[in-house]
């Protein structure tokens, strides 16, 4: 039996990708003035999200991942979403750095976070995601990138740096860190999927559009 959110294991790292995007989009509004000035507003919360394309599939790969995108394709069915682009920090993309450290957030604000628990020298760069666990009914998953060029953790295995997008009100963290495969809870975009073009025995072009959402 499934349970939701279908972690990496069970749904991404088991779809014959061959393309994916995942970015950041805006959530605001904006005017012109009479003066030609832009004004912009925040509008609420930025959310990750993105596209997936599968790769050119035989039947076989294509009866296992179209089953599984059709399983998400129901209300309340969600899936853990990672950049399979970036799955690791960029000075440590396998984790062999890392090791069995215990990392976990020791202090916050709206834009800037600590962790402790690093090896000593451990360097974070721009763009390494992060992620950890927050909060109860429901649990949710704050998922962040390093804004600072290089952030190294010191001899005590502390380090402090920015992050985008802002902490949301009431993250504190549960549990600890993920830097190898952070991900996001997603569902897929309702209407969005595309099931492909099917010529004799090959799939090619089976795509859909996905969101993060805070609500499973």
């Amino acid at each position: 039996m499934l349970t939701f959110p279908l972690s990496t294991d069970d749904f991404l790292r088991r779809l014959p990708i061959s393309r994916m995007t995942f970015e950041l989009q805006e959530a605001m509004e904006f005017s012109e003035t009479d003066q030609g000035d832009l004004i912009t507003a925040d509008l609420g919360t930025r959310l990750w999200q993105g596209e997936i394309t599968l790769g050119r599939i035989t039947s076989d790969e294509a009866a296992d991942a179209i089953t599984l995108i059709d399983v998400l394709r129901s209300a309340g069915r969600s899936f853990a979403a990672f950049d399979t682009n970036r799955p690791g920090p960029r000075n440590d993309p396998d984790g062999a750095q890392l090791g069995t450290a215990t990392v976990t957030v020791s202090a916050l604000s709206a834009r800037e976070l600590r962790l402790s628990g690093l090896p000593a020298g451990y360097v974070l760069r721009r763009g390494d995601y992060l992620g950890w666990d927050y909060g109860s009914n429901p649990v949710r998953r704050a998922l962040h990138k390093v804004v600072d060029l290089a952030a190294m953790a010191d001899p005590a295995g502390t380090v402090s740096f920015e992050v985008v997008p802002h902490l949301r009100a009431g993250a504190t963290s549960l549990g600890p860190v993920r830097l190898l495969r952070p991900w996001c809870t997603a569902i897929i975009l309702p209407g969005s999927t595309n099931p492909g073009t099917v010529s004799s025995t090959i799939t090619e072009g089976a795509s859909f559009r996905w969101r993060q959402t805070l609500r499973y």
